[in-house]
């Protein structure tokens, strides 16, 4: 079978194109859009935004100019919106610019469609229309994947396409580890990523906002990373796809530099941290931006072999990948999905974790919660069986909720703390998810 590459240039040599359409063009969708246009066989013909006028300086700066964009916009028939005149257009080389986040799924050229929004509702309805028009849907998305991903699997797979998590975020860069350890029958000790920054559960989009511009990213995403939520739900989805479990909510988080990981995510009996073997877990200190799993084995001549290769003395071993390298890798997913219909990382069977709403702050019946990254709720990782039997709110589905009672600073927000919008399509592909899946 041939590699992706040979792939490639294969459809490049037959004058052929993998044709992309890409839902939100912040720092992520951006960095995508204007790698794939540097790519061999690969055609981004459509972007979407929901707010056309305050990203239409966003599109300018990836090069295109006015004569390059066709602008589709919803609930309008401006430039005229029939799917023969999207088609002519697209033919005629230019780039579909719209408003509708669903619309790509109806454009007959597109292959793939790619969610980098970030946000869970918006990618629940690009997740679901993409599956039902038969289009390979790959998610830089991990919060909506964390609550819906089995169902959007399943759904998938019933369409014949892919659904899947795009490579190079630090899930699908650690299931590289845990295959290889996997199929090589060593003993999976721990794995997980490295956090780059302090974790700071009161971080919010004000306190953060110099700092998030010095990074050139958003407060509220940067806000994500800095209260801990990001790697609650990147470890979840990890989890998920290979039945890793967190050792205790929230896990442990260690301080702890990559020379001492083999030390520290070991038995308590053996000095280190962990009750149990098996688990999922983030270091805070060098290791990152990469992700990491120790493993053991109980077999002296692999033991001998280890130390000979200056793996160490065991009786735990590390395998180390020192980057992930975020949008620059979704290619590799995009592509995978087109030639093999496989998918990158994608849940196992149903949830095995599940991603927990925890009170940022005091909150007061009538509040609404402002999600991800906002200024009243951070996530924190949790087994899903429990999370279920004490009826505890997925943090994807906490936007825009309204709290119908108090909830305490640090304490976890139930179903019943809250009401949740009838017009919220994740609460209902959840809700689906549950009665089909459990």
């Amino acid at each position: 079978m041939l590699g992706i590459n040979e792939k490639l240039n294969s459809l490049q040599a037959e004058n052929k194109t993998i044709n992309v359409g890409i839902a939100g063009i912040g720092q992520m969708g951006s960095s995508i859009v204007s790698h794939l246009n540097s790519l061999k066989a690969f055609k981004v013909c459509a972007i979407a935004n929901r707010n056309i006028q305050k990203s239409y300086d966003r599109i300018k700066s990836l090069g295109y100019s006015d004569n390059d964009i066709y602008v589709v916009e919803k609930d309008s028939t401006k430039n005229g919106c029939s799917r023969d005149e999207i088609s002519k257009a697209i033919q005629s080389g230019k780039i579909i610019f719209t408003d509708s986040l669903t619309a790509m799924s109806q454009i007959k050229e597109v292959d793939v469609i790619v969610d980098a929004t970030g946000s869970p509702e918006a990618g629940a309805q690009i997740a679901i229309t993409g599956i039902s028009n038969k289009k390979h849907v790959v998610t830089l998305n991990v919060e909506a994947d964390t609550s819906i991903g089995p169902l959007l699997k399943k759904l998938a797979v019933n369409s014949g396409v892919v659904y899947t998590v795009a490579a190079g975020d630090e899930p699908a860069a650690l299931k590289e580890l845990y295959d290889f350890a996997a199929a090589l029958n060593l003993e999976i000790i721990a794995a997980g990523k490295g956090k780059n920054n302090p974790l700071n559960r009161d971080a919010n989009p004000t306190t953060l906002k110099e700092y998030a511009e010095q990074k050139g990213t958003s407060p509220k995403m940067m806000t994500s990373f800095v209260d801990g939520t990001k790697s609650m739900v990147e470890m979840a989805c990890f989890s998920n796809a290979t039945g890793i479990i967190p050792d205790c909510r929230g896990m442990h988080a260690p301080h702890v530099n990559v020379e001492d990981l083999t030390k520290v995510f070991s038995l308590k009996r053996d000095g280190g941290i962990l009750d149990k073997k098996g688990i999922v877990d983030f270091a805070i200190g060098n290791v990152a931006p990469g992700v990491f799993l120790v493993y053991s084995t109980d077999q002296d001549i692999l033991r001998k072999e280890l130390k000979y290769l200056l793996f160490g003395d065991g009786p735990n071993y590390l395998l180390y990948r020192p980057f992930h390298l975020a949008s620059i890798e979704s290619p590799l997913s995009i592509a995978r999905a087109y030639f093999y219909n496989e998918p990158t990382i994608t849940p196992k069977n149903g949830m095995i974790s599940e991603v927990i709403t925890i009170a940022k702050i005091d909150l007061k019946k009538g509040e609404l919660l402002d999600g991800i990254g906002g200024y009243s709720v951070y996530g924190s990782i949790e087994l899903y069986q429990k999370a279920k039997d004490l009826n505890l709110l997925p943090l994807g589905l906490s936007e825009g909720a309204v709290l119908k009672n108090d909830v305490k600073k640090g304490e976890p927000i139930r179903y019943e703390d809250v009401h949740i919008s009838d017009d919220s399509v994740i609460y209902k592909l959840r809700k689906l998810q549950e009665m089909i899946i459990g």
